[in-house]
């Protein structure tokens, strides 16, 4: 099933209060993170004399019925310190089911949420990750923090086969010279960001030159010319919104990153070669370029 969260929260430091709600639904049984909108500032509403709140939305696959999803997304609200002390008052986090791919209606829960289309603050990231809802904003309350969205600037890069494979054994299974000179032109001068199996796929199995180089590892070792951070909170808060921040694999860096994704470079080989990693899908991407070459094309995607 299908289903469309609301995040928002105006105690402490909500941004990353956001980030780690978002990683602690992603570790709840059967779900899968699809897409994370932006972060928005928003004026208090309900109870107006309060700080401002940082809202988002996000969108999730799982096979848990819609109840137990609600069990634990206030389990998460708990455990990041909600505490339920005034109707619609401040909050650290606030977890709501905004949408599912069908209608609940019970005691504990509808959906649609009964005031979804009364909130603005729900609806502007709600519409941003699901564009063909229909909707009418209310006001020009809502203000995006570009300031503060790192998270954002994230771009995939990767060289695969029809079925998109990307590895065999540990390596790469092309090495293209066209490929590596766009990949080159792309990432010179950026921030690259990368798992520890890349790493050893790059030359010398060092840190590529002209770029800043991050290992995401939950293994922490010091590496000459690279940060190393351990998990997906810690790399937003080094990564500078003002460079451009590039993924470069492997496949599970790929998977975590995607949904934060606003855009891919796919060298697609005109080939099926034997593969044990995968790029993941690009369902929600849009094909915008593709430059066809001698066996292989060049393809740009985005949201």
């Amino acid at each position: 099933m299908i289903f469309y969260v609301g995040l928002g929260g105006n105690l402490g430091e909500r941004e990353k209060i956001l980030r780690r709600a978002i990683e602690c639904v992603k570790k709840i049984p059967t779900v899968k993170l699809l897409r994370v909108s932006s972060f928005y500032e928003t004026e208090p509403w309900g109870v107006t004399n309060q700080p401002k709140f940082l809202n988002a939305a996000i969108k999730i696959s799982t096979e848990l019925e819609p109840l137990n999803l609600l069990d634990e997304l206030q389990r998460i609200e708990s455990e990041l310190g909600r505490i339920r002390r005034e109707h619609w008052g401040a909050r650290t986090i606030d977890l709501d089911i905004l949408l599912a791919d069908h209608e609940i209606s019970c005691e504990r829960l509808t959906v649609p949420h009964k005031f979804l289309f009364e909130r603005d603050f729900a609806l502007v990231p709600l519409k941003e990750i699901f564009p063909s809802l229909e909707c009418k904003f209310h006001g020009d309350e809502i203000l995006r923090v570009k300031s503060s969205l790192v998270d954002f600037g994230l771009k995939l890069v990767a060289c695969v086969d029809k079925n998109f494979g990307i590895g065999f054994n540990g390596k790469l299974l092309f090495r293209i010279p066209a490929d590596l000179k766009n990949f080159r032109a792309l990432t010179f001068g950026n921030t690259i960001i990368f798992g520890r199996k890349t790493l050893a796929t790059f030359p010398n199995q060092q840190p590529l030159d002209g770029r800043r180089n991050i290992l995401l590892s939950h293994t922490p070792q010091k590496i000459s010319g690279a940060e190393v951070v351990g998990n997906i909170e810690k790399l937003f808060d080094v990564l500078n919104v003002a460079e451009k921040n590039f993924v470069v694999g492997g496949a599970q860096v790929f998977d975590e990153l995607i949904p934060y994704a606003t855009e891919i470079f796919l060298t697609v080989v005109d080939a099926e070669v034997q593969a044990d990693s995968f790029f993941p899908s690009v369902d929600e991407f849009i094909l915008r370029d593709v430059k066809a070459c001698n066996g292989f094309e060049f393809r740009r995607y985005t949201r």
